[in-house]
């Protein structure tokens, strides 16, 4: 069965659908008179109560996928910087605590040459260590 619905009746029906609509859209700051003023005070103070969506950054977040190649190549890197065979003179001890030890032994045992070793690798560690930051650590030592 169908609704016989008038011009009338559907121009009224469209008008309280619109003025729905434009009562859940957030007002555009204007300047307001002194009497309405007191409503924009209770309105702001009932959104502050509200919970504030979270803002994201206007730049999306680009995930760029790293390739076979480019894995191979920081692999690489890492070797060349930490995994070549040091020249140790005058040796001390350092104690390490196992699961540290553990850890660094399987790296040398899976990415390092024959004659590598963990105290190799953490010689290479500290000695990048040192080139970075030791202009810093002097600069530091000096406050």
């Amino acid at each position: 069965m169908k609704k016989n619905i008038s011009n009338q009746s559907m121009d009224a029906t469209l008008q309280t659908f619109l003025e729905n609509l434009s009562s859940k859209e957030t007002p555009k700051s204007e300047p307001q008179p002194a009497d309405t003023q007191e409503q924009a005070s209770e309105a702001v103070q009932e959104t502050a109560n509200e919970p504030m969506p979270e803002q994201t950054d206007e730049t999306p977040q680009v995930v760029r996928r790293i390739s076979g190649k480019q894995r191979r190549a920081s692999l690489e890197e890492y070797k060349e910087t930490f995994l070549p065979v040091p020249s140790i003179e005058d040796r001390k001890p350092v104690f390490l605590s196992r699961s540290t030890r553990d850890a660094l032994d399987r790296i040398v045992r899976m990415f390092g040459e024959r004659k590598m070793s963990v105290s190799g690798l953490v010689e290479n560690i500290a000695r990048q260590h040192l080139a970075i930051y030791g202009e810093d650590i002097e600069a530091w030592r000096k406050l």
